[in-house]
């Protein structure tokens, strides 16, 4: 009887598991399927596709749930369905009510879509919860720039530099947001600060500021010391590439990139992959930048940019 009783139980113990198993299976099939739909610009497919996803969860909720979820936003603000788009990000943030980025892409939908006052108020939630997070700042300001909300995109960045941090980081942070404001006096002394307290990529982020301020001969004199180097870190390939895509060299910038993806620590990997499809879409290679955009978007699934831009090339491929 013990022995029948220990089998049954095994058995039963089968059954769940290839159960859960083909529940998984089924929900990466429908992701997987829901993605490629959201590329080829299929964006109502895309969303019937994420719903069955998240139907197979069977009540679940995990990281993989949440990834569906942020592609089905963006399928969502894509195809023009703004108000389920902000549904769906209201939904993330119901559910993590601390995380930053869902507040950030939902006041971004707000904004494009003419709602200001929302917007805003997403973008200031957002910056409560992730008060230190300087990249957060950027890409605040960047959105409001392309919107002409300049004004507000600078106060945004004032924000920012009222932080009081004095770290290698913090000084880091600084110079970069004093480029983008054109205050060079003051990035440079914040840049030169950094570089003090051991931040050795600030050189190359000054070398950025000598070029966007027409300072060429500077911006060389800096590189010098990083092209003559036989190993460049993987931040400082990112900051050759980027200046490479700047000048218009992008067959260079790829040398860098490729140099940077090749290192054992990449900490900006992300960053890296954008540039790469930056650099094949300057050069007219589409079908290159669509595959590694594909790629990207199959690592960084929340990317609504990379969404958009893979938008944009399957009209050239």
């Amino acid at each position: 009887m013990r022995r029948q009783l220990v089998c049954a139980i095994a058995l039963i113990m089968v059954f769940l598991v290839s159960a859960c198993t083909t529940s998984h299976d089924r929900q990466e099939q429908y992701k997987s399927e829901g993605i490629m739909a959201l590329n080829k610009g299929d964006y109502a497919k895309a969303i019937e596709l994420f719903n069955d996803a998240l139907q197979s969860s069977e009540g679940r909720v995990d990281e993989g749930e949440i990834d569906i979820c942020y592609y089905k936003a963006a399928a969502q603000f894509n195809m023009g369905d703004v108000k389920e788009a902000i549904k769906t990000y209201t939904a993330l943030i119901d559910y993590d009510e601390n995380n930053a980025y869902p507040y950030f892409l939902r006041g971004s939908v707000y904004l494009k879509s003419g709602e200001k006052s929302s917007g805003f108020d997403d973008y200031k939630e957002a910056i409560k919860i992730d008060e230190d997070n300087y990249d957060l700042y950027m890409a605040i300001y960047e959105n409001l720039t392309a919107l002409n909300y300049e004004r507000e995109a600078q106060e945004f960045l004032n924000i920012a530099l009222e932080k009081s941090g004095d770290s290698a980081d913090d000084c880091l942070a600084r110079g970069k947001i004093y480029t983008s404001l054109k205050q060079y006096d003051a990035a440079k002394a914040a840049y030169e600060k950094a570089i003090d307290k051991g931040a050795d990529d600030a050189n190359i982020y000054l070398a950025n500021m000598y070029l966007a301020e027409g300072k060429e001969a500077e911006c060389d004199k800096i590189l010098e010391q990083y092209k003559n180097d036989e190993n460049p870190n993987a931040t400082e390939c990112n900051a050759l590439a980027s200046m490479e895509l700047r000048r218009g060299n992008p067959e260079e910038a790829l040398k860098y990139i490729n140099m940077g993806l090749d290192k054992f620590s990449v900490p900006n990997r992300k960053e890296l992959l954008k540039n790469r499809v930056a650099a094949y879409e300057y050069m007219g290679s589409f079908n290159e930048a669509f595959t590694y955009a594909m790629e990207f978007l199959q690592e960084y699934p929340q990317d609504v940019d990379m969404a958009r831009e893979v938008t944009f090339l399957t009209t050239r491929v």
